[in-house]
């Protein structure tokens, strides 16, 4: 019986170490790529020049981005009027980024809390975003909410 018992200790701890090695392979096979830029790494900051029907690309560095620009940065949201939405290589969809209205300027100042509005509507303003460098994004198209609260594409960017 003791004989037995210790090929069975022999059996199990063999079976357990195989397994272990088996999945330490399997996890260092996947990598996970974030979507979002940190501000610890470099990222592509793509700031665009903006009006309610027009959109260029301003300027296109690789810096790391700073804590208020990622701050604005965050995924399509029922409160968005506006998205940026990011394609990479071979036109493939990637993700959306929500951009709010950035052609609403809201004012917060002590006085006026009891005003029925709290900004008004802007003619242009610059937009940035900004995306981690292993996405490589090929394309952009900007789109808007329309009255039925579908987002509607107005103006593709390209760039290579």
């Amino acid at each position: 019986k003791m004989v037995i018992k210790k090929n069975i200790v022999i059996f199990t701890l063999i079976f357990i170490l195989s397994c272990s090695v088996q999945s330490n392979e399997i996890i260092s096979k996947q990598k996970l790529n974030k979507i979002h830029a940190n501000p610890f790494n470099d990222a592509y900051i793509i700031s665009f020049d903006g009006s309610p029907s027009n959109f260029s690309i301003k300027k296109i560095t690789v810096d790391k981005p700073n804590e208020r620009l990622l701050k604005k940065i965050k995924f399509l949201s029922d409160d968005d009027t506006y998205a940026i939405k990011v394609f990479g290589k071979d036109n493939k969809y990637l993700y959306a980024i929500g951009i709010g209205n950035p052609f609403y300027a809201t004012y917060q100042h002590i006085g006026y809390e009891d005003r029925k509005y709290m900004g008004g509507p802007v003619s242009s303003a610059i937009i940035e975003i900004a995306i981690p460098l292993h996405i490589e994004p090929s394309s952009f198209i900007i789109s808007k909410r329309d009255i039925t609260g579908k987002f509607v594409d107005i103006q593709e960017i390209s760039f290579e």
